[in-house]
């Protein structure tokens, strides 16, 4: 009898993998939100019962799918890493694997992004192959003489920088730019462990892949190629009563008197309960105590009010931001008044914060379009710190040095909501200051600097 179950099982493998494999590809074409069983078993070419003997729903067959494809980039990076005999050059042959991947099999690329759409869960797999990342690029500190002189979330900021700049280049469809980045990437991990020069060397480097990767890399940068790893209507709401008094991003006065401004309060709250993905108008108008129609004299659509939403919080937070920029005594005091000011208010707010900082990113195109120029707009508090700087320091500056320290603290900050730890982001302060300061600075004041009282 184990035997025949044995047998069964083996037997039941390769139609599990045709219906991941068709999962994958159908959400790498429509998205999450629109992939449904019925899709995945038409293009797989099965019934329903053959998806029930593997899976419980569709939310199981996608984890199922991203853990595996997680894992084997994970076992990937480590080979790749184990490959080289210098830590550096380590690095580079992990961003050659990582690159090589995403050129050569595309639908897997584009599943990677869907997984932000997915919820927590999905998103807690993504983060596993980040800590892998972050462990490799801390290792650098095992050359240093003192391993201690970098704090460690260094490392989780360089691997959530190198994340976000890469998950740009696939979400705009130009993974063949990839190898471009690949230099950048490896100055910005190399320099604060080995130094200004080290970092320099990468960038003069350019993109010169370990000869593993060479021919692969060369053959496998046509367009289209697939492959890869197998991878009671006027009351105020409740809820929002509990917000703390004087901190809030929408005064209470106003949000209770404006409808449309309650019914982003309470997009926020229902996406905080649900996620994007799972909040609906009617989920939305119960935290907002309105009616429908209400809502539909304001906005004609979810999508419609989380852009509204989305535009309010980032207007306040850049307000903030800015206010506490130009009111500090020096350019590195600027900065660190700005990130604290950015994580007072998001801390304040966690419901707000992972509304504008997590589900902006599986919100639709045009949110995705706002959310990046809501990071770039942020780039230009940390480029005045080129002004006045010595040529050995505007030397070491890449032309993307401000995107890839914004994106760090983003990545960050980010990963702190999604770990329900909002409330503690501004412990996070020190470590940001000292990670967007070192490089126009040096590690030694940055850290001074990070350092003070605030």
């Amino acid at each position: 009898m184990p035997l025949d179950l044995e047998t069964r099982e083996r037997a039941a493998s390769p139609e599990r993998e045709r219906i991941v494999e068709a999962l994958i590809e159908i959400a790498a074409e429509r998205g999450y939100a629109e992939t449904t069983i019925e899709l995945i078993l038409d293009r797989a070419g099965l019934d329903r019962p053959a998806f029930d003997r593997h899976f419980r729903s569709k939310y199981d067959c996608f984890l199922t799918a991203w853990q595996e494809i997680n894992e084997g980039c994970m076992r990937e990076m480590v080979e790749a890493f184990n490959s080289q005999e210098e830590w550096p050059d380590r690095l580079r042959a992990v961003a050659c694997e990582i690159v090589e991947n995403l050129r050569s099999a595309p639908s897997r690329a584009s599943f990677a992004v869907e997984v932000l759409a997915a919820g927590d869960a999905a998103r807690a797999r993504r983060d596993m192959t980040m800590r892998v990342i972050a462990s490799l690029i801390d290792a650098g500190r095992n050359e240093m003489d003192d391993p201690e002189s970098v704090p460690h979330t260094t490392a989780e900021a360089l691997a959530g920088s190198a994340y976000g700049q890469v998950y740009a280049k696939v979400v705009r469809g130009e993974a063949d730019e990839l190898p471009a980045l690949v230099p950048q990437l490896l100055s910005a991990a190399v320099m604060p462990y080995l130094g200004i020069e080290a970092g320099l060397a990468e960038l003069a480097r350019g993109f010169d892949p370990p000869a593993r990767y060479r021919r692969d890399v060369a053959k496998k940068s046509s367009p289209g190629k697939s492959g890869g790893t197998n991878v009671p209507a006027e009351d105020y709401p409740p809820e929002l009563a509990r917000l703390p008094p004087g901190r809030h991003g929408l005064p209470r006065e106003f949000v209770v008197h404006n409808q449309r401004e309650r019914l982003i309060a309470g997009l926020a709250e229902a996406i905080a309960e649900n996620g994007y993905s799972g909040t609906t108008i009617a989920h939305i108008t119960r935290h907002a105590a309105v009616s429908r129609r209400t809502f539909y004299e304001h906005f004609s659509s979810k999508d419609e009010c989380f852009v509204a939403a989305y535009d309010t919080v980032m207007e306040e937070l850049r307000g903030r931001v800015s206010a506490a920029f130009e009111g500090a005594e020096d350019w590195p005091h600027a900065v660190k008044a700005g990130i604290g000011a950015m994580l007072e208010f998001l801390a304040a707010e966690p419901n707000l914060a992972r509304l504008c900082m997590v589900e902006a990113l599986v919100a639709g195109p045009v949110v995705v379009e706002r959310y990046d120029a809501a990071i770039q707009s942020f780039v230009p508090y940390f480029q005045s710190g080129r002004e006045g700087r010595p040529p050995e320091v505007l030397a070491r500056l890449s032309p993307t040095t401000e995107e890839a320290l914004v994106g760090g603290m983003v990545s960050l900050i980010s990963r702190r909501i999604i770990a329900g730890k909002a409330e503690e982001l501004e412990e996070l302060l020190p470590d940001l200051v000292e990670f967007t300061l070192t490089p126009y600075v040096g590690s030694a004041e940055a850290a001074k600097l990070a350092q003070e009282p605030a």
